[in-house]
């Protein structure tokens, strides 16, 4: 019988895999490996990179606590609330990722959830890479974000006040305003601040 190994983060339950690198996140080895697959086929077919920010949020949200970092967690909360609550692609996400800084000492600590997961990567390898379906990995990787995002405000219902009110404290600053106009990814970070006005 083939022993089997639980991630602390999502709850995956896997064959061991001795050969698995070890990961800085609270995830198994083995659940790390299946996301490696997952990006690896993201990487693979440029056209599924529009997913990557998805998959990278998800997972990180996913699997909260320690070892892995508050940074790590609010910059995944904060990219699921913009691609599912407002609209940002992964492209304006990294923008907005990219001016957020290091984590501070008042950045709120979010509280994992701890009810079980309707969806984890495994599904999204399964439906997309293992198949070799871009389709399937589009369609699962919207549905694990969702998944995952829905775990978040059902057991947590002021987590998107407390990523919105996050983001406001780093973007929004007495007094400016907002530049307007500039449209893609490089104004994703003038989008936000419209939005937090």
């Amino acid at each position: 019988m083939r022993r089997t190994t639980e991630c602390p983060g999502c709850g995956l339950e896997l064959p061991v895999e001795p050969a698995a690198p070890e990961v800085p996140l609270n995830a198994s080895k083995e659940c790390a490996a299946v996301y490696a697959e997952v990006s690896g086929f993201e990487f693979q077919h440029p056209v599924m990179l529009r997913y990557h920010q998805l998959s990278v949020d998800a997972y990180g949200a996913q699997h909260a606590g320690p070892p892995t970092t508050p940074i790590r967690l609010g910059y995944s909360l904060a990219g699921l609330w913009l691609a599912l609550e407002h609209g940002f692609s992964g492209d304006e996400v990294r923008a907005v990722h990219a001016h957020m800084g290091h984590a501070q000492d008042w950045w709120p600590t979010f509280e994992p959830p701890t009810g079980p997961p309707r969806m984890t990567v495994r599904d999204v390898a399964e439906q997309g890479v293992r198949r070799g379906s871009s389709t399937g990995h589009a369609t699962a990787t919207r549905a694990w974000a969702e998944a995952v995002w829905g775990g978040w405000t059902a057991e947590r219902p002021t987590v998107a006040a407390d990523v919105e009110e996050l983001l406001r404290r780093l973007f929004v600053c007495e007094g400016r305003q907002p530049l307007r106009g500039t449209v893609g990814p490089a104004g994703a970070v003038y989008r936000l601040v419209g939005l937090l006005d």
